[in-house]
């Protein structure tokens, strides 16, 4: 048409019945690379099209150089990693150290608690069971608990010969030696008339040697009183009173029931030379404890008890320095006490009695 802007084109046959080329390497490019027809007016359109835009493609594909590698160019490629020749513990160690899953739930302080407190509960229980069992060995026998040592070695031999406990109760108090009662006391501090069997003190002796040369001693006892190899006398022999019997001196000492110093502070009053004497009947039947009178306690497990019956007296006259009271500072004695202590009369006397048979 005259009258166009432009370039004229000649007329184009139709592509319809043209024969195809055959495709040869890089005419897909060139043809893809070829001039858009302008198309004039009048002409009619052909339907656009389907064109490969090859630089959308991947560069590999534009020149057929295969797959590319699985992995973005925006993200790092793999690291490399070596074959681990570690020991097998090491191994397992480093995939702990690795748990993602670890990490994301507090990580090793996490776990490090965990072993701590798993730590604990096994110490916990091994030292609730070994307490329990000592308990269990120390309560699981029907013996009550013993109050006095047992000798270390028990002699052998005819009696009298053996350790023995002797059962007995506090029957009386006497206080004739002192101007304030508080300062002469005896254990239990009650008597069988208050309680039987609150009443109860039992001595644990030793008897050995041999006819004629009987020796005695103590083992450890409520009282304090210890002593060695104290010489047995036989006492009306062949008699119903027949008795072995041993006087020997003593030191004792009193903490008195109620204060007796000016500031309330504490005390402990001596009672020097006095008198313990002991006579163990060989024919005399004893009646205590018994079934009546309920003792708190049973005779010590696996020491016999003297089968017959038994007397036990402390005893001090009256006279200068008796007794000797003095304050007491940390288990120390300090300042003598005076005060409200009168000596008494030689003739007047401190007991304490005990014995085994009928009051």
């Amino acid at each position: 048409m005259s009258g166009q802007r432009g370039y004229m084109t000649p007329d184009r046959p139709s592509l319809r019945g043209l024969p195809r080329k055959v495709s040869q390497p890089n005419l897909s490019a060139s043809s893809d690379l070829r001039l858009s027809v302008i198309a004039e007016d009048g002409d009619v359109q052909l339907p656009p099209r389907a064109v490969t835009k090859t630089h959308n493609r991947p560069f590999s594909r534009r020149w057929n150089l295969g797959n590319p590698p699985r992995h973005s160019y925006e993200k790092s490629p793999p690291e490399y990693s070596l074959r681990d020749e570690s020991p097998p513990k090491k191994q397992r160690f480093m995939a702990i150290r690795n748990n993602k899953q670890l990490a994301k739930r507090g990580g090793w302080k996490r776990l490090l608690c965990i072993i701590l407190f798993l730590i604990a509960v096994i110490v916990a229980l091994a030292v609730g069971l070994s307490v329990g069992l000592k308990k269990h060995n120390s309560t699981g026998s029907t013996a009550p608990p013993k109050r006095l040592q047992e000798p270390s070695s028990t002699p052998t031999g005819p009696f009298p010969i053996g350790t023995y406990a002797l059962n007995t109760f506090l029957d009386a108090v006497s206080t004739g030696c002192t101007s304030n009662a508080a300062t002469w006391r005896c254990y239990p501090y009650t008597t069988y008339a208050g309680s039987p069997s609150g009443a109860l003190a039992v001595f644990s002796w030793v008897i050995s040697g041999s006819p004629g040369h009987y020796l005695i001693s103590s083992t450890n006892n409520p009282f304090a009183i210890n002593f060695v190899n104290a010489s047995l006398n036989l006492v009306d022999a062949n008699t119903p009173t027949e008795r072995y019997t041993f006087t020997i001196p003593i030191n004792k000492v009193v903490v008195p029931s109620t204060s007796i110093t000016a500031d309330n502070t504490m005390a402990a009053c001596q009672f020097n030379n006095a008198q313990f004497q002991a006579n163990l009947y060989t024919r005399m039947a004893n009646t205590y404890p018994s079934n009546s009178s309920s003792p708190s306690s049973d005779p010590i497990s696996g020491v016999e008890p003297w089968p017959y019956a038994v007397e036990v007296i402390q005893s001090i006259g009256g006279g200068a320095n008796v007794p000797a009271c003095y304050k007491v500072h940390d288990g120390n004695f300090g300042a003598r006490v005076t005060g409200g202590l009168v000596p008494q009369p030689s003739g007047q006397n401190c007991n304490c009695t005990y014995k085994n048979f009928d009051p």
